[in-house]
């Protein structure tokens, strides 16, 4: 029996988990790292906690294995945050924090590129958005200048640079396209986009296939054969997905996928790498929710409730009349992208109980992932749902969103889609990948409450981006 190392590096913890060859989950290891919020808009990690974090759940995950296990650890596959970037050299020591996915400190920028935001968007798939990496890269640029040896580049390409020991600075394709920095078409950096931005195209990461040699781990001999960021990891979690299928990933911010065609393309939403090797190149459409378990955050901040998430199941299913909440917590995601909307609440009053206030920002998200659905569905039938991320945990949300959709929702009990997901990849995406544990299904049930909601929701929110302006 062969056994496959996955690594999944989030925002929040860095996990490390082995599996044999059907997918079953042998040992496993997870390492908390902090995130800071040092003013509003900026969100910062220490580089060098993250890379001791993944270090260290590397080697208690190879630590529970029997001896003639670890000697049968045949690849190794990382995932990791998406445009989540940094500046380092050449020896690995890190130039300057690693500059969360979150931060928007780039967005002036992206003011002096507005004319350009329908050619920007032609080029890399992603519409013009402080959230991605480029306006951060262009930020670390201005701020360090030419140092002699610098390196700017996505997270992934860092820890590569740490952890293996005869590799090339070197990036994957799905994370290099998160930087705006990257040609869909040529995969490959885009020289128009890096002098638009103003990011020397010498100071990044070459870039490779998502399933490719990215060379060995350091002190343990195991081939890094594929890396993926993590979300598009999360779509290969029981292999490859069925036809008709969306995945939504409810985390610190929700993500939602499915499978891009040639005819799929969807105005407004991305268009993301799922996988790719030296011959071909598989595409997902994805929408964006900014605001998720870190709207909840928020929340929390507001009102000095520290349990909300933990309450939130009982709320969910006690109240029938939440308040509405205008969920702009990151920023407007898909497929309006706007930014500078404050959150806030409609029919609240002095009476509104903090259950109710949580209870409404839970059906925010659920309602921001409804809408980007309906943009995916002009395009193309979507029978089914899978959910995966930490929020999925919550029952009476996942019945919830099968209510609204009107699909039915399945969810693992393993958590762990990205690694799952990592790991199939590396492993060469092999045919007989087992389900993730027992699945639970919701099947849609009526809601006329919430249906009545999400539609005030939408009104609501257009109402508001009209009356804000066009930011």
């Amino acid at each position: 029996m062969n056994y496959i190392l996955a690594v999944d590096q989030g925002t929040h913890a860095s996990r490390a988990l082995v599996l044999d060859t059907s997918g079953q989950v042998i040992s496993q290891s997870l390492h908390s790292v902090s995130l800071a919020n040092p003013r509003p808009g900026w969100f910062e990690q220490d580089a060098g906690q993250i890379a001791a974090s993944v270090q260290a759940a590397i080697q208690e995950a190879l630590h529970g294995l029997t001896a003639n296990q670890r000697a049968a650890v045949r690849a190794c596959g990382i995932s990791s945050q998406r445009s989540t970037v940094l500046a380092w050299q050449g020896n690995g020591t890190p130039l300057s924090t690693a500059i969360n996915w979150q931060d928007t400190r780039g967005e002036p920028q992206l003011e002096t590129l507005r004319s350009r935001a329908s050619a920007i968007h032609k080029l890399s798939g992603l519409p013009l958005s402080a959230h991605y990496g480029a306006s951060k890269l262009h930020w670390l640029h201005q701020l360090l200048g030419n140092a002699p040896d610098i390196k700017l580049g996505p997270l992934v390409s860092f820890l590569l640079d740490r952890m293996t020991e005869d590799s090339r600075c070197a990036v994957d394709h799905s994370n290099a396209q998160r930087m705006q920095l990257f040609d869909i078409h040529s995969l490959n950096w885009s020289r128009q986009l890096s002098d638009w931005f103003d990011v020397p195209i010498e100071n990044l990461p070459v870039c490779l296939p998502v399933r490719h040699d990215y060379g060995t781990l350091t002190d343990y001999g195991i081939p890094v054969t594929a890396v993926c960021g993590d979300q598009n990891a999360a779509w290969f979690e029981s292999g490859e997905p069925d036809a008709g299928t969306a995945r939504v990933n409810l985390g610190s911010g929700a993500f939602i996928l499915a499978r891009q065609t040639s005819d799929s393309r969807v105005p407004n939403l991305l268009s993301s790498i799922a996988d790719s090797d030296q011959h071909s190149c598989q595409h997902l459409v994805e929408g964006t929710v900014n605001g998720a378990g870190n709207a909840l955050q928020w929340l929390i901040a507001q009102t000095s409730v520290q349990d909300i998430q933990s309450r939130l199941a009982v709320w969910l299913e006690q109240i029938a009349k939440p308040p509405l909440f205008l969920n702009t917590v990151g920023g407007l995601g898909s497929p309006w992208w706007k930014q500078g909307l404050a959150p806030k609440f409609v029919q609240d009053n002095d009476q509104t109980s903090d259950a109710e206030r949580a209870v409404a920002v839970a059906e925010s998200t659920l309602f921001l992932v409804k809408y980007n659905l309906e943009q995916m569905q002009k395009q193309q039938a979507i029978l089914r749902l899978t959910v995966s991320g930490g929020l999925s945990r919550i029952e009476p949300l996942c019945q919830k969103l099968a209510n609204l959709s009107g699909l039915p929702v399945e969810r693992a009990e393993d958590p762990e889609a990205s690694a799952r997901g990592i790991a199939w990849l590396a492993a060469g995406r092999p045919e007989n990948w087992c389900q993730a544990g027992k699945t639970q299904l919701f099947e849609p049930l009526s809601d006329t409450g919430l249906t009545t909601r999400y539609s005030q929701f939408i009104e609501k929110l257009r109402e508001y981006i009209e009356t804000s302006g066009n930011k």
